[in-house]
């Protein structure tokens, strides 16, 4: 595969903290085409046929079986306000 601005190339956008990496499999039909691509750090390569924000979607929420990516658990913040009492961040 090629990098990107080549067409049908790799365009990084993000990483996991275990060495994980998420690209876009780009398209001359533009960014509502492009497809996610996942190379995990075990050297697995598979592809999400979803959006960037769809895919993380699913992967916190659990419909996106992981593969050989790292649990994600998502958690609450909580942030102490002056004089006390916290609120829920989520």
């Amino acid at each position: 595969m090629r990098p990107y601005p080549a067409p049908g190339g790799l365009l990084p956008w993000s990483s996991s903290n275990q060495g994980d990496f998420f690209l876009w499999t780009t398209s001359l039909a533009g960014p509502q085409e492009w497809t996610v691509t996942v190379a995990s750090r075990n050297g697995a390569w598979w592809h999400y046929t979803g959006g960037a924000v769809q895919f993380l979607a699913d992967l916190v929420s659990g419909a996106l079986v992981p593969w050989a990516l790292p649990t994600v658990r998502p958690e609450i913040t909580w942030i102490d306000r002056p004089g006390g009492g916290g609120s829920r961040m989520s």
